[in-house]
Protein backbone atom coordinates (compact mmCIF):
# COMPACT_ATOMS: atom_id res chain seq x y z
CA UNK A 1 0.00 0.00 0.00
CA UNK A 2 2.67 2.24 0.88
CA UNK A 3 4.20 1.87 -2.32
CA UNK A 4 1.34 1.93 -4.84
CA UNK A 5 0.71 5.30 -2.57
CA UNK A 6 4.07 6.87 -3.34
CA UNK A 7 5.66 5.43 -5.85
CA UNK A 8 1.90 4.22 -7.72
CA UNK A 9 4.19 4.46 -11.25
CA UNK A 10 6.96 2.02 -10.46
CA UNK A 11 4.38 -0.22 -8.56
CA UNK A 12 2.20 -0.98 -11.51
CA UNK A 13 5.42 -1.63 -13.87
CA UNK A 14 6.38 -3.97 -11.31
CA UNK A 15 2.88 -5.54 -10.73
CA UNK A 16 2.24 -5.52 -14.64
CA UNK A 17 5.81 -7.41 -15.06
CA UNK A 18 4.69 -10.08 -12.29
CA UNK A 19 1.68 -11.03 -14.25
CA UNK A 20 3.06 -11.14 -17.65
CA UNK A 21 1.89 -14.91 -18.07
CA UNK A 22 -2.26 -14.11 -17.42
CA UNK A 23 -3.82 -12.30 -19.89
CA UNK A 24 -6.61 -11.07 -17.53
CA UNK A 25 -4.89 -10.21 -15.04
CA UNK A 26 -2.68 -7.42 -17.30
CA UNK A 27 -5.99 -6.17 -18.69
CA UNK A 28 -7.90 -5.82 -15.41
CA UNK A 29 -3.86 -4.26 -14.14
CA UNK A 30 -4.00 -1.63 -17.30
CA UNK A 31 -7.68 -0.32 -16.58
CA UNK A 32 -6.36 0.16 -13.34
CA UNK A 33 -3.76 2.78 -14.61
CA UNK A 34 -5.88 4.15 -16.32
CA UNK A 35 -8.14 4.74 -13.64
CA UNK A 36 -5.25 6.37 -11.82
CA UNK A 37 -4.46 8.30 -14.83
CA UNK A 38 -1.06 6.52 -15.65
CA UNK A 39 -0.27 5.75 -19.44
CA UNK A 40 0.45 2.40 -20.36
CA UNK A 41 2.51 3.02 -23.48
CA UNK A 42 2.98 0.68 -26.24
CA UNK A 43 5.97 -1.22 -27.22
CA UNK A 44 8.95 0.93 -28.63
CA UNK A 45 11.77 0.00 -30.24
CA UNK A 46 13.48 2.65 -28.89
CA UNK A 47 12.45 2.36 -25.34
CA UNK A 48 11.39 -0.71 -24.52
CA UNK A 49 13.18 -3.32 -22.20
CA UNK A 50 12.50 -6.46 -21.44
CA UNK A 51 9.79 -6.02 -18.80
CA UNK A 52 7.50 -3.03 -18.26
CA UNK A 53 9.47 -0.27 -17.76
CA UNK A 54 8.93 3.29 -16.14
CA UNK A 55 9.98 5.83 -18.81
CA UNK A 56 9.36 9.30 -16.90
CA UNK A 57 5.55 9.59 -15.21
CA UNK A 58 4.34 6.66 -17.51
CA UNK A 59 5.09 3.06 -18.18
CA UNK A 60 6.45 1.64 -21.52
CA UNK A 61 5.35 -2.21 -22.31
CA UNK A 62 7.88 -5.16 -22.33
CA UNK A 63 9.36 -6.58 -25.21
CA UNK A 64 9.03 -10.22 -23.70
CA UNK A 65 5.01 -9.49 -23.63
CA UNK A 66 4.59 -10.07 -27.63
CA UNK A 67 3.68 -13.21 -29.45
CA UNK A 68 6.10 -14.73 -31.36
CA UNK A 69 9.34 -12.57 -30.06
CA UNK A 70 11.00 -14.84 -28.29
CA UNK A 71 13.70 -14.04 -25.46
CA UNK A 72 16.83 -14.39 -28.09
CA UNK A 73 15.61 -12.13 -30.61
CA UNK A 74 14.49 -9.65 -27.89
CA UNK A 75 18.58 -9.87 -26.30
CA UNK A 76 19.59 -9.16 -30.26
CA UNK A 77 17.77 -6.19 -30.55
CA UNK A 78 18.45 -5.07 -27.02
CA UNK A 79 22.54 -5.36 -27.38
CA UNK A 80 22.04 -4.20 -31.12
CA UNK A 81 20.36 -0.84 -30.00
CA UNK A 82 23.07 -0.92 -26.60
CA UNK A 83 26.14 -1.33 -28.60
CA UNK A 84 25.00 1.22 -32.11
CA UNK A 85 22.43 3.35 -30.40
CA UNK A 86 18.71 4.06 -31.34
CA UNK A 87 16.93 2.65 -34.65
CA UNK A 88 16.14 5.23 -37.40
CA UNK A 89 14.13 3.27 -40.02
CA UNK A 90 12.74 0.09 -40.22
CA UNK A 91 15.40 -0.80 -42.76
CA UNK A 92 18.02 0.62 -40.43
CA UNK A 93 16.49 -2.12 -38.01
CA UNK A 94 16.90 -5.10 -40.51
CA UNK A 95 20.36 -4.14 -41.44
CA UNK A 96 21.40 -4.24 -37.82
CA UNK A 97 19.74 -7.09 -36.02
CA UNK A 98 20.88 -10.77 -35.97
CA UNK A 99 18.02 -11.96 -38.69
CA UNK A 100 18.95 -15.07 -38.01
CA UNK A 101 17.36 -14.47 -34.50
CA UNK A 102 14.67 -11.58 -35.65
CA UNK A 103 12.74 -13.33 -38.57
CA UNK A 104 9.67 -11.70 -40.79
CA UNK A 105 7.24 -13.19 -38.47
CA UNK A 106 8.76 -11.24 -35.17
CA UNK A 107 9.34 -7.89 -37.41
CA UNK A 108 5.39 -8.30 -38.71
CA UNK A 109 4.61 -9.11 -34.45
CA UNK A 110 6.49 -5.85 -33.93
CA UNK A 111 4.47 -3.60 -36.50
CA UNK A 112 1.26 -4.73 -35.41
CA UNK A 113 1.49 -3.98 -32.07
CA UNK A 114 3.06 -0.36 -32.92
CA UNK A 115 6.98 -1.00 -31.79
CA UNK A 116 7.80 1.31 -34.41
CA UNK A 117 5.04 3.89 -34.46
CA UNK A 118 8.00 6.42 -33.22
CA UNK A 119 9.79 5.85 -36.43
CA UNK A 120 7.49 8.34 -38.06
CA UNK A 121 5.50 6.29 -40.08
CA UNK A 122 2.07 4.07 -40.33
CA UNK A 123 2.14 0.70 -39.40
CA UNK A 124 0.46 -0.30 -42.85
CA UNK A 125 3.40 1.28 -44.71
CA UNK A 126 5.40 -0.68 -42.30
CA UNK A 127 4.31 -3.98 -43.49
CA UNK A 128 3.72 -3.29 -46.78
CA UNK A 129 7.78 -2.84 -47.16
CA UNK A 130 8.92 -5.83 -44.53
CA UNK A 131 9.81 -7.97 -47.26
CA UNK A 132 12.07 -5.65 -49.53
CA UNK A 133 13.84 -4.55 -45.70
CA UNK A 134 14.58 -7.58 -44.98
CA UNK A 135 16.18 -8.91 -48.13
CA UNK A 136 17.60 -6.30 -48.55
CA UNK A 137 19.27 -6.65 -44.75
CA UNK A 138 20.05 -10.15 -45.29
CA UNK A 139 21.93 -9.08 -48.28
CA UNK A 140 23.98 -7.04 -46.78
CA UNK A 141 24.61 -9.25 -43.57
CA UNK A 142 25.92 -11.91 -46.06
CA UNK A 143 28.13 -9.46 -47.10
CA UNK A 144 29.71 -8.72 -43.74
CA UNK A 145 30.03 -12.51 -43.29
CA UNK A 146 31.59 -12.69 -46.57
CA UNK A 147 34.08 -9.81 -45.65
CA UNK A 148 32.68 -7.45 -48.20
CA UNK A 149 32.78 -4.59 -45.72
CA UNK A 150 31.38 -1.46 -47.47
CA UNK A 151 33.21 2.07 -46.95
CA UNK A 152 30.33 3.22 -45.06
CA UNK A 153 30.39 0.48 -42.57
CA UNK A 154 33.99 1.44 -42.03
CA UNK A 155 33.58 5.28 -41.56
CA UNK A 156 30.23 5.24 -39.93
CA UNK A 157 30.82 6.53 -36.03
CA UNK A 158 29.12 4.66 -33.37
CA UNK A 159 25.33 6.13 -32.72
CA UNK A 160 25.25 8.07 -36.34
CA UNK A 161 21.94 7.77 -37.29
CA UNK A 162 20.89 4.54 -39.67
CA UNK A 163 20.14 4.32 -43.69
CA UNK A 164 16.86 5.67 -43.91
CA UNK A 165 16.08 3.18 -46.69
CA UNK A 166 13.87 3.98 -49.67
CA UNK A 167 10.92 6.06 -49.48
CA UNK A 168 8.17 3.92 -48.29
CA UNK A 169 4.76 3.78 -50.15
CA UNK A 170 1.88 6.21 -49.42
CA UNK A 171 -0.50 3.04 -49.09
CA UNK A 172 -3.81 3.73 -46.53
CA UNK A 173 -3.35 3.66 -42.53
CA UNK A 174 -4.89 1.16 -41.19
CA UNK A 175 -8.46 1.86 -39.58
CA UNK A 176 -8.76 2.18 -35.72
CA UNK A 177 -10.21 -0.77 -35.21
CA UNK A 178 -7.42 -2.77 -37.55
CA UNK A 179 -5.01 -1.10 -35.24
CA UNK A 180 -6.84 -2.53 -32.37
CA UNK A 181 -7.34 -5.77 -33.60
CA UNK A 182 -3.34 -6.46 -34.33
CA UNK A 183 -2.29 -5.19 -30.68
CA UNK A 184 -4.98 -7.97 -29.79
CA UNK A 185 -3.59 -10.24 -31.94
CA UNK A 186 0.16 -9.59 -30.74
CA UNK A 187 -0.19 -8.41 -27.10
CA UNK A 188 -3.41 -10.80 -25.82
CA UNK A 189 -4.75 -7.14 -25.22
CA UNK A 190 -5.65 -3.98 -26.30
CA UNK A 191 -3.21 -1.12 -25.22
CA UNK A 192 -3.89 2.26 -27.32
CA UNK A 193 -7.27 2.00 -26.68
CA UNK A 194 -10.52 -0.66 -26.63
CA UNK A 195 -13.58 -1.18 -28.72
CA UNK A 196 -15.96 -0.40 -25.76
CA UNK A 197 -14.06 2.79 -25.00
CA UNK A 198 -16.38 4.88 -26.90
CA UNK A 199 -19.35 3.58 -24.77
CA UNK A 200 -18.42 4.58 -21.65
CA UNK A 201 -21.15 6.58 -21.03
CA UNK A 202 -23.53 4.09 -22.27
CA UNK A 203 -22.03 0.86 -20.09
CA UNK A 204 -22.41 3.15 -17.04
CA UNK A 205 -25.80 3.87 -17.68
CA UNK A 206 -26.74 0.28 -18.44
CA UNK A 207 -24.18 -2.15 -16.89
CA UNK A 208 -25.02 -3.77 -13.70
CA UNK A 209 -21.78 -5.27 -13.43
CA UNK A 210 -17.98 -5.81 -15.09
CA UNK A 211 -16.59 -9.02 -14.85
CA UNK A 212 -13.96 -8.53 -12.30
CA UNK A 213 -17.20 -8.13 -10.06
CA UNK A 214 -18.92 -11.52 -11.70
CA UNK A 215 -16.98 -13.54 -8.31
CA UNK A 216 -19.09 -11.58 -5.72
CA UNK A 217 -22.26 -12.14 -7.17
CA UNK A 218 -24.94 -14.65 -5.88
CA UNK A 219 -25.46 -17.98 -8.23
CA UNK A 220 -28.57 -17.24 -10.58
CA UNK A 221 -28.36 -13.03 -10.22
CA UNK A 222 -29.49 -10.97 -13.17
CA UNK A 223 -27.24 -8.82 -14.28
CA UNK A 224 -26.28 -6.55 -17.01
CA UNK A 225 -23.40 -6.41 -19.03
CA UNK A 226 -21.29 -4.60 -21.37
CA UNK A 227 -19.06 -6.63 -23.54
CA UNK A 228 -17.37 -7.40 -26.77
CA UNK A 229 -17.59 -10.53 -28.41
CA UNK A 230 -13.52 -11.90 -28.20
CA UNK A 231 -14.46 -15.54 -29.38
CA UNK A 232 -17.37 -17.79 -29.70
CA UNK A 233 -17.51 -21.95 -30.49
CA UNK A 234 -20.77 -23.10 -32.21
CA UNK A 235 -22.24 -26.27 -31.26
CA UNK A 236 -25.23 -28.52 -32.45
CA UNK A 237 -27.51 -30.32 -29.60
CA UNK A 238 -28.90 -33.47 -29.48
CA UNK A 239 -32.03 -31.76 -30.89
CA UNK A 240 -30.52 -30.74 -33.86
CA UNK A 241 -30.20 -27.36 -33.04
CA UNK A 242 -27.54 -24.78 -32.94
CA UNK A 243 -26.12 -22.66 -30.02
CA UNK A 244 -23.37 -21.19 -28.28
CA UNK A 245 -20.31 -20.54 -26.14
CA UNK A 246 -19.30 -16.95 -26.13
CA UNK A 247 -16.34 -15.31 -24.23
CA UNK A 248 -17.42 -12.06 -23.58
CA UNK A 249 -14.34 -9.44 -23.01
CA UNK A 250 -15.40 -5.71 -20.72
CA UNK A 251 -12.77 -3.21 -19.90
CA UNK A 252 -11.15 -5.54 -17.11
CA UNK A 253 -11.48 -9.45 -17.89
CA UNK A 254 -13.31 -12.14 -19.82
CA UNK A 255 -15.76 -14.36 -18.94
CA UNK A 256 -17.76 -17.07 -20.69
CA UNK A 257 -21.28 -17.13 -21.60
CA UNK A 258 -24.26 -19.48 -22.77
CA UNK A 259 -25.94 -18.78 -25.80
CA UNK A 260 -29.54 -21.20 -26.05
CA UNK A 261 -31.03 -22.45 -29.28
CA UNK A 262 -33.65 -19.53 -29.59
CA UNK A 263 -31.48 -16.62 -27.88
CA UNK A 264 -28.81 -17.61 -30.64
CA UNK A 265 -30.75 -18.30 -33.67
CA UNK A 266 -32.20 -14.54 -33.33
CA UNK A 267 -28.99 -12.94 -32.79
CA UNK A 268 -26.36 -14.65 -35.27
CA UNK A 269 -25.76 -11.45 -37.01
CA UNK A 270 -24.65 -9.94 -33.28
CA UNK A 271 -22.39 -12.37 -32.48
CA UNK A 272 -19.51 -11.94 -34.30
CA UNK A 273 -16.33 -10.72 -33.35
CA UNK A 274 -15.40 -7.96 -32.05
CA UNK A 275 -19.26 -6.98 -32.13
CA UNK A 276 -20.25 -4.41 -28.60
CA UNK A 277 -23.22 -5.72 -26.67
CA UNK A 278 -25.20 -5.52 -24.17
CA UNK A 279 -25.89 -8.73 -22.79
CA UNK A 280 -28.39 -9.75 -20.16
CA UNK A 281 -28.12 -13.17 -18.04
CA UNK A 282 -27.99 -14.57 -14.55
CA UNK A 283 -24.38 -15.68 -13.03
CA UNK A 284 -23.99 -19.50 -12.95
CA UNK A 285 -21.46 -19.92 -10.29
CA UNK A 286 -19.62 -23.00 -11.03
CA UNK A 287 -16.87 -25.70 -8.96
CA UNK A 288 -14.15 -24.14 -11.04
CA UNK A 289 -15.70 -21.32 -13.19
CA UNK A 290 -17.99 -18.63 -13.13
CA UNK A 291 -20.47 -18.24 -16.48
CA UNK A 292 -23.33 -16.30 -17.93
CA UNK A 293 -26.48 -17.97 -18.93
CA UNK A 294 -27.82 -15.11 -21.51
CA UNK A 295 -31.25 -14.31 -21.62
CA UNK A 296 -30.98 -11.52 -23.91
CA UNK A 297 -28.28 -9.68 -26.69
CA UNK A 298 -28.54 -6.38 -27.93
CA UNK A 299 -25.75 -4.08 -29.46
CA UNK A 300 -24.62 -1.28 -27.98
CA UNK A 301 -24.54 0.96 -31.25
CA UNK A 302 -28.14 0.66 -30.82
CA UNK A 303 -28.13 2.48 -27.79
CA UNK A 304 -26.13 5.59 -28.71
CA UNK A 305 -29.57 7.48 -29.92
CA UNK A 306 -30.20 7.04 -26.41
CA UNK A 307 -29.81 11.41 -25.43
CA UNK A 308 -27.42 11.94 -27.98
CA UNK A 309 -29.96 12.34 -31.02
CA UNK A 310 -28.37 14.82 -33.22
CA UNK A 311 -24.32 15.61 -33.67
CA UNK A 312 -24.03 19.69 -34.66
CA UNK A 313 -20.75 20.61 -36.75
CA UNK A 314 -19.49 23.95 -37.30
CA UNK A 315 -17.65 24.90 -40.22
CA UNK A 316 -15.96 28.13 -40.70
CA UNK A 317 -15.76 30.19 -43.54
CA UNK A 318 -12.39 29.72 -43.90
CA UNK A 319 -13.11 25.90 -43.98
CA UNK A 320 -15.57 25.50 -46.43
CA UNK A 321 -13.35 23.84 -49.70
CA UNK A 322 -14.47 21.12 -51.84
CA UNK A 323 -11.23 19.16 -50.38
CA UNK A 324 -12.10 20.04 -46.49
CA UNK A 325 -15.85 19.01 -47.31
CA UNK A 326 -14.69 15.83 -49.04
CA UNK A 327 -12.50 14.79 -46.47
CA UNK A 328 -15.15 15.46 -43.54
CA UNK A 329 -17.51 13.60 -45.22
CA UNK A 330 -15.03 10.45 -45.65
CA UNK A 331 -14.24 10.79 -42.28
CA UNK A 332 -18.37 10.60 -41.09
CA UNK A 333 -19.00 7.26 -42.92
CA UNK A 334 -15.87 5.79 -40.77
CA UNK A 335 -18.70 6.16 -37.97
CA UNK A 336 -22.33 5.20 -38.75
CA UNK A 337 -24.65 5.23 -36.03
CA UNK A 338 -28.34 6.15 -35.27
CA UNK A 339 -27.72 9.85 -34.96
CA UNK A 340 -28.72 12.85 -37.30
CA UNK A 341 -25.89 14.86 -38.11
CA UNK A 342 -26.65 18.88 -38.67
CA UNK A 343 -23.86 20.72 -40.16
CA UNK A 344 -23.83 24.95 -39.65
CA UNK A 345 -21.90 26.64 -42.53
CA UNK A 346 -20.07 30.19 -41.79
CA UNK A 347 -20.74 31.62 -45.19
CA UNK A 348 -20.17 35.52 -44.43
CA UNK A 349 -19.42 37.31 -41.18
CA UNK A 350 -21.99 37.27 -38.92
CA UNK A 351 -24.31 34.84 -41.60
CA UNK A 352 -24.87 31.03 -40.84
CA UNK A 353 -26.41 28.67 -43.17
CA UNK A 354 -27.90 25.15 -41.01
CA UNK A 355 -28.35 22.27 -43.11
CA UNK A 356 -29.43 19.13 -42.44
CA UNK A 357 -27.39 16.18 -43.38
CA UNK A 358 -29.68 13.47 -45.74
CA UNK A 359 -31.37 10.92 -44.03
CA UNK A 360 -28.97 7.78 -44.89
CA UNK A 361 -25.90 10.62 -43.82
CA UNK A 362 -26.28 9.57 -39.68
CA UNK A 363 -23.48 9.12 -37.27
CA UNK A 364 -22.36 7.40 -33.73
CA UNK A 365 -21.60 10.39 -31.14
CA UNK A 366 -18.42 9.58 -29.36
CA UNK A 367 -15.47 10.72 -28.29
CA UNK A 368 -13.58 9.56 -30.95
CA UNK A 369 -15.52 11.25 -33.82
CA UNK A 370 -15.56 14.41 -31.52
CA UNK A 371 -11.61 14.42 -31.53
CA UNK A 372 -11.07 13.31 -35.34
CA UNK A 373 -13.20 16.40 -36.61
CA UNK A 374 -11.92 18.74 -34.32
CA UNK A 375 -8.42 17.71 -34.99
CA UNK A 376 -9.71 18.47 -39.23
CA UNK A 377 -11.94 21.42 -38.40
CA UNK A 378 -10.71 23.20 -34.92
CA UNK A 379 -11.76 22.96 -31.40
CA UNK A 380 -15.07 23.61 -30.56
CA UNK A 381 -16.35 22.56 -33.83
CA UNK A 382 -18.71 19.04 -32.62
CA UNK A 383 -21.80 19.52 -30.52
CA UNK A 384 -23.87 16.43 -29.62
CA UNK A 385 -27.77 17.71 -28.34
Amino acid sequence: AYLKTHYPVEFMAALLTSEMADTDKIVRHIDECRQMAITVLPPDVNESESRFAVVGDKIRFGLVAIKNVGEAAIQSILATRRDRGPFHSLFDFCERVDLRLVNKRVVESLIKCGTFDSLGAARAQFMAVVDKAMEAAASSQRGRVQGQVSLLDVLEPKGAPGRQGPMLPAVPEWSRNQRLAAEKETLGFYVTGHPLADFREIIARQASVTTDRLSSCRDKEPVRLCAIVAAMKEITTKNGERMAFVTLEDLVGTVEAIVFPELYKANLLHLVKDAPLLVKGQVDIGEEIIKLLLTDIKPLSGLRGNGASVVEIMIQEAQLSVERLEALKALLARFPGPSCLRLHLSVAPGATVTIDAAPGMTVAPSESLKQEVEALLGPGTVTVV
